[in-house]
């Protein structure tokens, strides 16, 4: 799982996940920092990155535009840092593993993850 983090996201999180296996990378090292969300969605779709974050706008971005790519997972009400959060991430992420391979927006917080497989429907 090729794991591409916000910059709203501590750097840490890299370390964290590349130390148990997972390649991540944070948009800096890959993006221009002035980008906007929606090139940074773009830029994981292409890239087969699932995108790591605490923002809300990406899983809107998502839903606007019917993408079916790249997964999001959206960190809500946790504590930001790897070290406090990061086990339930991996925990979530190793259960919803098929799911997000396939597309999903992934909102996880402290008790529970709420798993919206892509493109999301249509509002009515």
């Amino acid at each position: 799982m090729k794991i591409l983090l916000d910059m709203n996201l501590t750097p840490r999180w890299v370390g964290f996940l590349r130390e148990r296996g997972l390649e991540a990378v944070r948009w800096s090292e890959v993006g221009l920092t002035s980008a906007n969300d929606l090139g940074v969605l773009r830029f994981a779709a292409a890239q087969g990155y699932l995108l790591l974050t605490h923002g809300l706008d990406f899983g809107d971005l998502l839903a606007y535009n019917r993408e079916a790519s790249p997964s999001v997972v959206i960190l809500r009400g946790v504590d930001l840092r790897p070290e406090a959060s990061g086990e339930r991430l991996l925990q979530v992420l190793a259960a919803a593993a098929e799911v997000l391979e396939a597309g999903a927006n992934v909102a996880m917080d402290s008790r529970r993850a709420r798993v919206r497989p892509l493109p999301p429907l249509p509002l009515e």
